[in-house]
């Protein structure tokens, strides 16, 4: 089971830079996909070991079990 409150609070941060995110479990891991809307700003999206650490936090999960999707050509 996922923190769902959590997960809301980084959807609702995301969202306001232009991002959608969706985490889903998966065995023993986290899948956790974020995708630019046309809206995106392109500087504004965390590099992945801050978002991974901020994901960790929000999900009550460790870091390791999270798989972290970032949208084509970020990073």
């Amino acid at each position: 089971m996922l923190n769902e409150e959590g997960l809301a609070q980084v959807r609702q941060m995301l969202e306001a830079d232009g991002y959608t995110i969706d985490a889903r479990r998966e065995g023993e891991r986290v899948v956790v996909r974020i995708e630019a809307t046309p809206e995106a700003c392109a500087d504004c999206l965390a590099p992945e070991p801050v978002m991974r650490a901020i994901l960790e936090r929000a999900l009550a999960v460790p870091g390791s079990a999270i798989e972290l999707r970032y949208p084509e050509g970020s990073a």
